[in-house]
């Protein structure tokens, strides 16, 4: 074992032996009390493995269910680090999950329309006017996009994006982006629909006017219209082509 200092040599050792789950919520303790930082190496498996008086076979394991959650990077080569822990990265078990349970696409939807409502509401007293100036050009824009999918989606992600912005909560946006991107898991099919596109076009300009108009209640029910309507054309393309 290294003679180096290391914040694991001050860590209890783990008694028994091949419980991955215990050496991966340790790990997880110390990148929760900020002992690990985005960017640290994790120790060789060997010396992890003396150093919490365990088998190799279960920090591989661990490790591995770590890097499934997106809390551990392995570099080829390189040994394994402990991720950035950004939002997309942790939503890879939240994605499986919701793949499992095709009923939980509803109550995405419920969730996604509740804090796409409030954040409208904010907004429609937060955004600047050259931020709504900024989502009217956006707005523009997404029009000429119809017939482009991939351009659609880019696109609308840049509208909610400007509103979640807008709404003056960073939780609200971090919330909002989260569940978008959920979302999307699902809309592949639906996605590529001109008149699911068109629909969803109108549902925007519906909320932009809202915005514009500084009506804290007609934005939020816009916003609320559009996740319904997205949500019934999800499901009416069929659910089986999400990842299509």
């Amino acid at each position: 074992m290294s003679d180096k200092p290391s914040i694991f040599l001050n860590e209890a050792p783990i008694t028994r032996e091949s419980l991955a789950e215990l050496v991966a919520k340790r790990i997880l303790e110390m990148v929760t009390s900020r002992a690990l930082k985005p960017g640290d190496q994790l120790p060789p498996e060997r010396e992890l493995a003396e150093m919490l008086n365990v088998s190799r076979p279960s920090v591989r394991e661990a490790i591995r269910g770590l890097s499934i959650l997106g809390v551990v990077r392995s570099r080829q080569g390189g040994g394994a680090f402990i991720s950035e822990l950004d939002g997309d990265a942790l939503l890879g078990p939240i994605r499986f999950f919701l793949e499992l349970e095709d009923m939980n696409i509803r109550e995405l939807y419920d969730a996604r329309s509740l804090i796409e409502g409030d954040v409208a509401r904010r907004a429609a007293s937060h955004m600047s006017d050259p931020q709504l100036d900024a989502l009217e050009t956006m707005l523009a824009g997404q029009g000429a996009t119809i017939s482009d999918p991939q351009a659609f989606r880019l696109a609308d992600l840049k509208f909610h994006e400007a509103i979640w912005i807008g709404c003056g909560n960073a939780f609200l946006k971090r919330i909002g982006e989260s569940l978008n991107a959920l979302g999307l898991e699902f809309r592949r099919r639906a996605s590529e629909n001109p008149k699911v596109l068109e629909q969803s076009l109108k549902d925007h300009r519906k909320l932009y006017e809202a915005l514009r108009a500084r009506d804290s209640a007609a934005a939020a029910e816009a916003a609320e219209a559009h996740m319904q309507n997205v949500y019934r054309s999800t499901v009416a393309q069929g659910i089986s082509g999400r990842n299509a």
